[in-house]
């Protein structure tokens, strides 16, 4: 029996029914029956009983303090209701071969801790993987959540990921990621749900949905730091291959024998844009930077011949995103660094190619958009990992 002909259990549909008007009661500030009713074309007296059953699990409470509309109206008031934010927490980590940030946010999607961490220099995966746990296990007392109330862990990880298993196919600056079974480590820690991705695309996901680039439809994001991340979003999904996140972008051909990159090939994008190839580009200039961030201070302080060099080298972003566009047509490019002149700079070159592509038709209106990297931002998409998990259970 195929899974199309296998029909939904009575209890299959009550429960993709709660999650359906649990998901509802969340995204707004209060809703009523009716409200419900008129939003997803259930039936009256199923809204009744599933509203009786998620106020008895603690999940929804009266919004007691909440405006009511229509308040001229006759009649009898609407009883308005909202999530619980205490009955359920989510917890989202962001890292890299540098930094880890983790977040908390309650069932409403508020923040309630966050805590970052500099990873120390020359360290392998086991120790990041122990260091993770422990900022997951710090934030799990401070906030006093129970095993019952954690809903799940999301991780926005570097390097390629298989999202169906959890894991880590390969990052190479830190040695030992390579297939490693980094959700699974945490399951066995936390016995809890734990999803993982590209933090390309977690970061890209929170951007599309509720920041800088959440007019797009189908949106392309380049997430440049050490190295090159890059992410798809259409229709509101992540895209993917066979569960795997496959957008090494950064290490795809800018210049046919180009700069060496320490994977072993020549030309990599990367090897123009990272935050490790500008400082580099601008010692060739004769500059004396040793840090990105000297970098970015001196175009905050408005360092033109600085900003020409860096549009030099970003002549092979607008290159990639020019064959990205005609892979992919979408409608939106997102750039984002963690500084926010450099992102702007490469927003620009890539904006100004974009509008010369003989294949941009007249009438398609292409958005570029730039912004700074927040690992507070980072780790909401890391939290939306889990809440799109919980509220996709049993739907079609």
């Amino acid at each position: 029996m195929t899974l199309q002909n296998t029909p939904l259990r009575g209890e299959d549909i009550r429960e993709k029914n709660e999650k359906i008007i649990l998901r509802a009661i969340q995204h707004s500030e209060g809703l009523s029956q009716s409200d419900v009713v008129n939003l997803t074309g259930l039936k009256a007296p199923t809204v009744l009983r599933i509203f009786s059953i998620l106020e008895e699990k603690g999940l929804i409470e009266v919004a007691s303090d909440f405006v009511i509309r229509d308040s001229d109206k006759k009649g009898r008031k609407p009883v308005y209701y909202r999530v619980v934010p205490a009955s359920q927490y989510v917890i989202g980590i962001e890292f890299w071969s540098r930094t880890a940030h983790v977040l908390v946010v309650d069932f409403s999607r508020k923040p309630v801790y966050s805590e970052d961490i500099i990873l120390p220099e020359s360290i392998d995966a086991d120790t990041v993987s122990h260091l993770l746990e422990e900022l997951v296990a710090s934030a799990i007392e401070k906030t006093g959540i129970d095993a019952a109330g954690l809903l799940g862990i999301g991780i926005g990880a570097p390097g390629q990921i298989n999202m169906d298993t959890g894991m880590v196919i390969r990052y190479a600056r830190i040695p030992g990621f390579t297939n490693y079974p980094l959700a699974r480590r945490f399951e066995r820690r936390f016995d809890t749900q734990v999803l993982v991705t590209n933090n390309a695309g977690v970061i890209a996901m929170n951007a599309y949905r509720r920041g800088a680039a959440r007019d797009s439809h189908a949106l392309f994001t380049y997430f440049i730091r050490q190295g090159v991340g890059g992410a798809f979003i259409t229709k509101g999904k992540l895209f993917s291959v066979l569960g795997k996140t496959t957008f090494e972008i950064g290490h795809t051909t800018s210049v046919m024998d180009g700069k060496p990159c320490y994977c072993g090939s020549q030309g990599c994008l990367e090897t123009y844009i990272s935050e490790t190839a500008i400082v580099e580009a601008a010692a060739g200039h004769g500059y004396q930077f040793t840090e990105i961030e000297e970098v970015a201070s001196a175009l905050a302080q408005g360092d033109r011949r600085l900003r020409d060099i860096i549009k030099e080298e970003a002549v092979q972003l607008a290159v990639s995103a020019q064959n990205m566009f005609r892979i992919l047509s979408p409608d939106g490019f997102l750039i984002i660094t963690r500084f926010r002149e450099l992102s702007d700079i490469y927003a620009e070159v890539v904006r100004d190619c974009l509008e010369q592509d003989p294949y941009n038709a007249e009438d398609e209106q292409i958005q570029v958009y730039s912004d700074a990297y927040s690992p507070l931002e980072a780790g909401f998409g890391a939290c939306d990992l889990v809440f799109d998990w919980f509220f996709s259970i049993h739907e079609a």
